[in-house]
């Protein structure tokens, strides 16, 4: 099977692990998203994502994470208000 090529060449890849981390910021302890969610949010579109390597371990494009960030930030405040 032949690997599918970068969508976003310049864009950083994020591995799960520190997409996790990350996200510890925006999420309640009780409330964190699981790996598994995360990688729901990578096959229905709400993050970018590739899965790479011979192991097809999933990475998380830079630019998607920030947006999503972005997002629940703004989400946050609406709340808020």
């Amino acid at each position: 099977m032949k690997p599918q090529p970068l969508l976003f060449p310049a864009d950083r890849l994020i591995k799960l692990r520190d997409v996790e981390q990350v996200l510890r910021e925006y999420f309640y302890e009780g409330s964190r998203p699981s790996r598994s969610t995360i990688i729901g949010w990578i096959e229905d579109g709400t993050l970018a994502g590739q899965q790479l390597g011979s192991g097809r371990n999933y990475y998380v494009f830079e630019s998607s994470l920030e947006r999503f960030k972005q997002r629940l930030s703004s989400d946050t405040a609406r709340l808020a208000a």
